[in-house]
């Protein structure tokens, strides 16, 4: 009886155990793979990370609420909805058809006049970013965006050419990386002065560093801090090397130190400093500084010697760069490689540029078609992209357009 009873509980506690752990699992797979909402391509919910290979994109976050009513207004016409929902799909590429949606959306957002749509799907339709890669296709649009007066248009095309393989290719990302570098662009600034520490022009990569960095770039932040840090830790290895050199009484190393604190070159500048180890140099037997000696004495007593600064920072320029062994002129690059903007099409939402004119009147329409007798009527494939997409209200009004996101441009 009692083996009864005890098997029964051991049956009762099994039977429990099981029903919590088939509840946890419950909870756990709603957490994991929610049910996608109505009219959804995917999750609603926080996004899954991007494929392997895609673009470093910070994910887009939006409540269920948020989205259906983003996308009505979508579904409706309003062009800024359609580009909204176009980048949601673009940021957050691990969404079943991300790529297919975001091309969708943002190419009817295109189609309406919005210059940043006809950007982002360009640089999408070049680079091959969430679907097939169409480089004429997506150079047109990048056309289009910058006749609209969109800054971004230029950085976005000089990306594309970079992905072209040839020399022809690779000069004329480079001049349209220059150009929108010299616009202003901050992700053009830091990339250019990525491609100037890759040629070792160092004074140059941290000057458009520091260009960037005004223009509120983090990326060209990061570059300059770690070349700053390289450059630091490096000049305390040489300096340490340079002071064990000259305690064993080397003459070369003596007269840098004292080239060194003459300068202020990796050291606080320092006369008085400076014309110990000159002396120190001197005796060690360099005629160098003993040239460099009669010359600060010159203005001074040997024997109670007063410091001329006006003349040692006269003196001072008369030391060449050369002299150091350290050529200041190219300083040595850090051995980590500079860091190149993630996403190119980040506050892409926030560029101004310029929507296109509309006709002044339906009127004024008619009576320009009624004047030009020889002009043939629209097809129906020039009306089709256009179809079923009404005009937002804050939109100026365009005439039937022949242009869609997968159909190429008429010139």
């Amino acid at each position: 009886m009692k083996c009864l009873v005890r098997t029964s509980r051991l049956a009762g506690i099994a039977t429990l155990a099981s029903g919590l752990l088939l509840q946890a699992c419950a909870s756990w797979a709603a957490i994991v793979l929610p049910s996608a909402g109505p009219g959804d391509a995917g999750s609603s919910q926080a996004p899954a990370a991007p494929a392997s290979g895609s673009s470093i994109r910070m994910p887009a976050q939006r409540s269920d609420a948020s989205l259906q009513a983003l996308r009505q207004q979508a579904q409706e016409g309003q062009s800024s909805a359609q580009f909204e929902l176009g980048m949601y799909y673009y940021q957050n590429a691990g969404l079943p058809q991300a790529g297919a949606q975001a091309r969708q959306w943002l190419g009817q957002a295109a189609a309406q006049g919005d210059a940043r749509a006809m950007a982002a799907l360009g640089y999408m339709l070049g680079t091959g970013t969430g679907g097939v890669r169409d480089v004429p296709l997506g150079r047109q649009w990048l056309q289009r965006a910058a006749d609209a007066q969109l800054g971004k248009a230029t950085y976005l095309l000089s990306l594309v050419e970079r992905k072209v393989t040839g020399p022809k290719a690779m000069q004329q990302a480079r001049l349209l990386l220059e150009q929108a570098a010299r616009d202003g662009d901050a992700m053009a600034l830091n990339d250019l002065g990525v491609e100037r520490e890759l040629e070792g022009r160092m004074n140059d990569a941290k000057e458009l560093y520091a260009q960037a960095q005004a223009k509120g770039s983090q990326t060209a932040a990061q570059n300059l801090g770690r070349i700053a840090s390289y450059q630091r830790a490096n000049t305390s290895e040489q300096l340490a090397r340079l002071r064990a050199r000259a305690d064993e009484g080397n003459a070369n190393a003596l007269l840098e130190l004292a080239y060194r604190y003459h300068l202020g070159r990796g050291v606080q500048r320092n006369f008085a400093t400076a014309i110990q180890y000159y002396r120190r140099a001197a005796d060690a037997g360099s005629s160098k500084a003993r040239e460099f000696l009669a010359l600060i004495f010159s203005r001074s007593n040997d024997k109670q010697p007063v410091i001329d600064e006006a003349w040692m920072q006269e003196l001072a320029a008369r030391i060449n760069a050369v002299a150091l062994q350290v050529e200041e002129k190219h300083p040595s690059a850090p051995p980590d490689r500079p860091q190149r903007v993630a996403d190119p099409l980040a506050q892409l939402s926030q560029q101004p540029f310029a929507w296109p004119q509309a006709p002044a009147s339906d009127a004024d329409a008619d009576a320009n078609v009624s004047m030009d007798t020889n002009s043939p009527p629209l097809s129906q494939e020039q009306v089709a992209p256009n179809e079923g997409v009404p005009v937002p209200a804050h939109a100026p009004r365009m005439p039937p357009s022949n242009l869609s996101h997968n159909a190429p441009l008429s010139p």
